[in-house]
């Protein structure tokens, strides 16, 4: 723009110069010589202009194309933080899984124990000279001789089998306290299979027989454990603060508690 306005400026001197008849032809060689070297200065900024420009455009474009780039980082930061957090959920539930699956196990461990020691501990005589014959040995397909044989398919690792002589067991004895016991297995069978929907019914059959029965508690507390498994947490945790509520004494209870402690009942479970 200066170098513009001085070009105007000479221009006008050099008209105006001739006009009043005052100019030499020294004077407008140098008036010609002064244009020339301010247009040759108009160019060298126009290039100079035009140079900046094409940098400033450039540069422009670069500064997109790194926004783009932190945008899409940034994107990819929090995919990679939601899969974390899915991932730690899912470890969160296997973990839940194991410990219920370990507490299966070693209340079926207990269980076969002590009806071991109930249906086959020594009597010993009054005069110390070792065991003495029973006075009512258990019949051959008795309840508890069937409960005992289906006790020991599950520890042995046989669930199908353990389900079939539980099922035999609550056809021939359903009255007997011992077939919701068998009931109760059943559902564990499922459970340690990880068949938890199937679980999940056999649990509930547990409470449909007797909702106060010797095995509802535990029944309840398992009830929740498939639901959680089945990625239901609401249903789960009605189920253990149906637990609580009517068992508020038991084991199963105290441990329902743990479970509403670690894992509230609002998590969902983003797969």
């Amino acid at each position: 723009m200066r170098a513009e306005c001085t070009t105007a400026w000479i221009t006008g001197l050099s008209v105006l110069a001739l006009l009043t008849g005052c100019a030499s032809r020294g004077s407008v060689r140098y008036v010609e010589s002064e244009l020339a070297r301010v247009s040759s200065q108009v160019e060298e900024l126009r290039k100079v202009n035009d140079s900046t420009a094409r940098e400033l455009a450039r540069t422009v474009a670069e500064l997109k194309e790194l926004h783009a780039g932190a945008t899409t980082l940034t994107r990819e930061e929090q995919a990679r933080t939601q899969q974390l957090s899915r991932v730690e959920v899912r470890l969160a539930d296997a973990e839940g899984t194991l410990r219920g699956l370990r507490d299966s196990v070693a209340e079926l461990s207990r269980e076969v124990g002590q009806l071991a020691t109930r249906t086959s501990a020594p009597e010993t005589r009054a005069d110390g000279m070792g065991a003495a014959p029973r006075a009512n040995p258990i019949r051959t397909g008795s309840s508890e001789q069937l409960y005992a044989a289906a006790l020991a398919q599950m520890r042995a690792g046989e669930h199908g089998q353990a389900v079939l002589e539980f099922l035999d067991l609550i056809a021939k004895f359903p009255a007997h306290p011992l077939a919701a016991h068998a009931q109760y297995w059943i559902g564990e069978a499922y459970y340690l299979q990880r068949d938890f929907r199937q679980a999940l019914l056999e649990f509930q059959r547990v409470m449909a027989q007797d909702g106060r029965g010797p095995r509802a508690a535990d029944a309840l507390l398992k009830i929740g454990l498939c639901y959680r498994a089945l990625e239901e947490p609401l249903r789960a945790r009605e189920a253990w603060e149906q637990l609580v509520q009517e068992f508020p004494r038991s084991e199963a209870a105290r441990k329902a508690r743990t479970l509403m402690r670690a894992r509230p009942a609002s998590a969902t479970l983003s797969r």
